[in-house]
């Protein structure tokens, strides 16, 4: 390849880390800690509507799920749109919405089906930041750092939900369950301050031939090569061909088919999971004898730690296991975490053992996550991951729910748990589909060669 066609994504990949990276990391953590806020928020307001509500506890679980109902259409409708008029306005529309309808949850939601409805539609707006977020991240961070960062980028998902139990605990006893969701409107303000510092993605731009504005970015991320950017003159960053109509079916094409059926059951476990067990544990440890703030404490622990069995899990894929091996083997040892809490009701083991499952099952939701946005070329890379999450977020609506209907039928704990053991286990099998296609290779799916320059990690 000469200089006069430069490889977009080869010059991102070998870039040097900078200070505009750090920038754009910390801007993603930013707005998927609000996502990772709003999976534990609606569980403190169930101790406090339950009974003036008279809700049932299927119901009680259904304040969770509807803001993942709409959660689920924001991840699935939002990749189209993003691959289709950009990352940037599809990131600032989701804050902005999600912020404004937290705002009115807290003002206006008096009643169960008050409170469903500007829920799902708050659920909207936060389905675009968490998929969107690492299909951007993972678009500009160089191959030497791309997997730890983007995994402390992701981070912001377990620390919002260790940010919603502490602001739980202080605050919702003394100032209402409103107070969670004042907090949560802050997504707004971030959606504001990314008007003026977010941009758009370059690998984007170069494919939807604005190579001048990709140009100037690679600039900020290769001033070493900026002469050599304007000598070309814009023109030979591009593609040499436009990406292909139908781009939102590439994920269900060959040769994609397989990993992403595989990616999509592996998501939706991990995240029926998740949801699960934020929404219970720390209601179900209170009901226990724990007290309030030990009770909601164990959702801290939950998602305390996460973050750091993303990066350990990628670590020891990368070193010894493989991805696949590696996750599957997170997805058992998180299964047997899970079954830590029946079989000792000692709440510091209890404490130790909800905090592995965080570890492994939620960490291991972070790999999945990195995995799938680098399986799709770039003109389906946001799509791809949408749907991913999209489907993941149906495990994440039902999570809450089944878990309701379940305490509502046999009245134990111990069944909520066995649950989520054998959905980690399924994930583990399930992990084992995922594959890594040559799609760079296969023109028949992309003929973009700026996608088709790498080979996914």
């Amino acid at each position: 390849m000469t200089e006069r066609s430069l490889d977009v994504r080869a010059e991102l990949d070998e870039a040097p880390l900078r200070s505009f990276h750090w920038m754009l990391v910390s801007l993603v953590f930013a707005a998927i800690l609000f996502d990772g806020y709003d999976i534990l928020a609606p569980a403190y307001v169930i101790h406090f509507v339950a009974k003036p509500w008279g809700l049932a506890p299927s119901q009680q679980g259904f304040l969770v799920s509807a803001g993942l109902i709409g959660v689920a259409v924001g991840s699935i409708c939002h990749g189209v749109i993003a691959d289709r008029v950009g990352r940037r306005p599809t990131m600032i529309g989701g804050l902005l919405i999600s912020g404004v309808f937290s705002l009115a949850t807290a003002v206006a939601a008096t009643s169960f089906e008050s409170f469903v409805l500007l829920r799902a539609v708050t659920g909207l707006g936060l389905g675009v930041v968490m998929p969107l977020g690492t299909a951007y991240i993972n678009e500009y961070l160089p191959n030497s750092s791309r997997f730890r960062l983007a995994s402390l980028a992701a981070a912001g998902f377990s620390l919002g939900g260790v940010a919603a139990s502490v602001i739980g605990i202080l605050f919702t006893q003394q100032h209402g369950w409103q107070v969670l969701f004042y907090v949560g409107s802050g997504a707004g303000i971030i959606g504001l301050l990314f008007i003026a510092v977010f941009p758009e993605s370059t690998e984007y731009l170069v494919a939807h031939g604005r190579s001048e504005q990709a140009a100037r970015l690679m600039a900020r991320l290769r001033p070493e090569r900026a002469e050599l950017y304007r000598e070309l003159g814009f023109d030979e960053l591009r593609p040499a061909a436009a990406a292909p109509r139908g781009d939102w079916l590439v994920p269900v094409r060959k040769p994609f088919v397989v990993s992403t059926i595989a990616l999509w059951l592996s998501a939706f476990l991990l995240l029926f999971v998740n949801y699960g067990l934020s929404t219970w544990t720390p209601n179900l440890m209170v009901a226990r004898g724990d007290g309030f703030a030990l009770g909601f404490g164990f959702g801290a622990a939950l998602h305390s730690v996460p973050f750091l069995g993303g990066i350990v899990c990628g670590y020891v894929a990368d070193r010894w296991l493989g991805r696949r091996a590696g996750l599957a083997v997170w997805c058992g040892l998180g299964a047997l975490a899970t079954l830590g809490m029946v079989i000792t009701y000692n709440p510091i083991l209890n404490i130790i053992a909800i905090a592995a499952a965080g570890f492994f099952l939620i960490g291991g939701q972070l790999m999945l996550n990195n995995t799938c946005a680098m399986t799709y070329p770039v003109n389906a890379r946001g799509t791809g991951t949408g749907y991913m999450l999209g489907i993941g977020r149906l495990g994440g609506i039902l999570g809450p729910y089944i878990g309701g209907a379940l305490l509502g039928s046999f009245g134990t704990a111990d069944v909520l748990f066995y649950a989520a053991a054998a959905a980690g286990l399924l994930a583990m099998l399930c992990a084992a589909f995922i594959t890594t296609s040559n799609w760079q290779r296969d023109k028949s799916v992309t003929t973009d060669p700026v996608a088709a320059s790498h080979e996914p990690s």
